[in-house]
């Protein structure tokens, strides 16, 4: 699906399951009579049940865990409970059916008068695997009685999920880069950024939960929008309605680039509602505007973050804040018309907003801007648009390693309403966290991860599972400029989580070696399972550049 949007055209120009039974089918004897453990087996564990007629069961059966993750190479013990009815009290024989590949379950017996059985469940030779919905059969002379629990393989944490199914995504007929990751309520996975047609469209795919392209979204699971020439997203957000707002920038006639605002409807069309024919922008200056983060105020309000360069500024690239109205227009109760630009420091230094997150303090809802160039950089702000002077005592923090390489790209807060921040240092993943007045917290310290020797990593997105602190981006292969995915984990106190892989994890996503890069990660909540996992999405190198995504185990 592809839409176009001409800047020129945008009016907002802004200066922004039952019973059954077979004759086939084992059962077991009369109540009193043992069962003969040795007697074969003509129908396999995991075959699927015929549907026959029985009689009604006088029993009911339920599994001690519904939802029943194994790790792959382990086993698991079910626990089978059965309620008996109409004083029956024969034995019942057990066997589970419809198991995941490689997966086998002992058949097992509930003795006469008793209430419960083991069943052994082994993935002692199974790959991962989806949540498998599998039934649990019991049968006793003609009667059987089912109930179902829902198995999935999982891998160690650090891992990754093999039965998630794209990898490597082509979007256009050239090169695509995915920029941006967001998981909707529904668990579905939306990856944005641009395709290099046309001079650079607007690009959004989206994936089912378990990674295969989503044909309700545009019809093929992929939408492009011309908004004009060099057309980018950088951040993506979702609202509570299900609503779409893509963010990034593109050339307005004639000039530099600008903030640009794109919303979409759930289904991929553009909503027409929002702005001028679905679209918004913001333009600082005379020169050029690149917006990469935007986050969701509680009250529908869009805060967009980036940089300004106004050609004639003393301080260079200065951090640039816009805040939409839910309907597009500007908010103009926030800084100058609805635009706040932040010179972190004097002279021509770059400080570009590459991280956006909210904080709420004193019932107050604030904006914390990440990012700086050379060193990390950030920036509090009141809802009004001005400093919080709290944070710091100027409301901004600048060079905190001393560092005049690097830039913090992400940020998250603690329930603690602590600041975590990521980024890289020296071309190696970089973790600070300060406290809410903006101090950095000496018990944490100012981590640095140095993912693969004598080589350029850099951390691009952060996660908050737990009291984990997850950390994707990118590493070099050793000795060479081509990028593989990286992701590291992290306890609490900034150390590294041995627990998962050793702490870190590299995963080549193209072939041989062929640079891949990630940029973006979200949490991805599976309640079959259940579980959290990481979805870091970027870019691989095949005969062009496509989109790229990777699902880890916790």
């Amino acid at each position: 699906m592809t839409t176009r949007l001409a800047l020129s055209s945008i009016a907002l120009s802004i200066s922004l399951l039952a019973c059954g039974g077979d004759a086939d089918i084992p059962v077991a004897p009369d109540a009193g009579t043992p069962v003969d453990p040795g007697n074969p087996d003509p129908i396999p564990p995991d075959a699927a049940m015929p549907d026959s007629p029985a009689e009604p069961a006088p029993y009911e059966l339920s599994v001690s865990m519904p939802k029943l993750p194994i790790l792959a190479g382990s086993t698991e013990t079910l626990e089978v409970s059965v309620t008996r009815h109409d004083s029956f009290t024969g034995e019942i024989a057990i066997r589970i059916a419809n198991l995941p590949a490689g997966v086998t379950a002992d058949p097992a017996v509930i003795a006469a008068d008793a209430t419960t059985t083991s069943v052994t469940v082994s993935a002692s030779t199974a790959p991962h695997s989806l949540p498998t919905v599998v039934d649990v059969v019991g049968t006793s002379g003609s009667y059987r009685a089912t109930t179902n629990a829902t198995i999935t393989i999982y891998g160690p944490p650090g891992s990754v999920d093999t039965s998630f199914g794209n990898v490597i995504l082509p979007v256009g007929i050239s090169d695509d880069y995915a920029y941006a990751t967001a998981i909707q309520a529904d668990g579905k996975v939306l990856l944005a950024g641009r395709v290099a047609e046309a001079g650079g469209k607007f690009a959004i795919v989206r994936l089912t939960r378990d990674g295969e392209l989503d044909s309700t979204f545009g019809g093929t699971g992929k939408v492009t929008t011309y908004v004009g020439f060099g057309g980018t997203i950088h951040g993506l957000a979702i609202q509570p309605d299900g609503k779409i707002v893509a963010v990034g920038s593109a050339t307005r006639t004639g000039g530099g680039y600008v903030f640009i605002v794109v919303r979409y409807m759930p289904d991929g069309s553009v909503d027409s509602t929002f702005g001028a024919n679905g679209t918004a922008s913001a333009m600082f200056g005379l020169d050029t505007d690149t917006a990469y983060a935007v986050v969701l105020q509680p009250d529908g309000k869009i805060v967009v973050g980036g940089d300004s360069n106004r050609g004639s500024s003393s301080t260079g690239v200065d951090f640039a804040l816009a805040r939409f109205n839910p309907d597009g227009s500007l908010d103009s109760t926030f800084g100058n018309r609805g635009l706040v630009v932040t010179a972190l420091g004097a002279g021509d230094s770059r400080d570009s907003i590459y991280g956006l997150a909210l904080q709420t303090i004193e019932g107050e809802t604030r904006i914390v801007a990440v990012g700086g160039e050379g060193d990390f950089g950030i920036a509090r702000y009141h809802a009004n648009g001005t400093l919080d002077t709290t944070f710091n005592g100027t409301g901004k923090l600048r060079n905190p390693y001393g560092s005049n390489i690097g830039a913090a790209r992400a940020v998250a807060v603690t329930p603690q309403n602590e600041l975590v921040i990521a980024g890289q240092i020296g071309h190696q993943f970089a973790v600070a966290k300060l406290s809410q007045a903006g101090q950095v917290d000496p018990t944490f310290g100012m981590r640095r991860t140095q993912v693969t020797p004598s080589s350029w990593n850099e951390g691009q997105a952060i996660a908050l599972d737990g009291d984990k602190i997850l950390v994707a981006g990118w590493a070099y292969e050793f000795n060479s400029s081509s990028g593989n995915f990286a992701i590291v984990r992290y306890n609490a106190n900034g150390e590294l989580d041995p627990t998962f892989a050793g702490g870190k994890v590299i995963t080549p996503v193209a072939a041989g070696t062929k640079p891949d890069q990630a940029t973006s990660m979200a949490l991805q909540i599976d309640e079959r399972v259940p579980t959290v996992r990481a979805v870091v999405g970027g870019f691989a190198s095949t005969s062009n550049s496509d989109f790229a995504v990777a699902r880890y185990w916790r």
